[in-house]
């Protein structure tokens, strides 16, 4: 991680039923452990979970990269998908700002109207 905090970010309600499925060692807050203890490195074994199944050239950011894209392409805010991706400044966030070119065309006419 490269923060070295923890932070809390809020769930999706299906994630949270899938997640649920999963047989929990009921000592431990952390549903992803090793033998009960929060996981040392979560990149490496999220690597291992992926080359044991077999899936190639994909990295745990790929998925903040999807993440942040689809937060973005949906009309999130890039305030709000900065908070969740964990940015501390907005220039980290402003690189996904390039993947909705008529944000600002969409935000004049939503306050404004379109004009006839």
């Amino acid at each position: 991680m490269k923060t070295k905090y923890d932070r809390h970010i809020p769930v999706h309600d299906q994630l949270k039923e899938l997640l649920s499925g999963i047989e929990k060692n009921k000592d431990c807050e952390y549903v992803f452990n090793n033998e009960g203890k929060k996981l040392g490195n979560f990149i490496k074994s999220f690597m291992t979970t992926c080359k044991n199944a077999g899936i190639k050239d994909f990295h745990i950011h790929d998925l903040r990269h999807v993440f942040a894209s689809k937060m973005v392409m949906g009309g999130t805010s890039l305030y709000i998908t900065g908070e969740l991706l964990g940015h501390r400044t907005t220039q980290m966030t402003k690189r996904y700002s390039h993947l909705v070119p008529d944000t600002l065309k969409k935000a004049v006419d939503e306050v404004w109207g379109t004009m006839q």
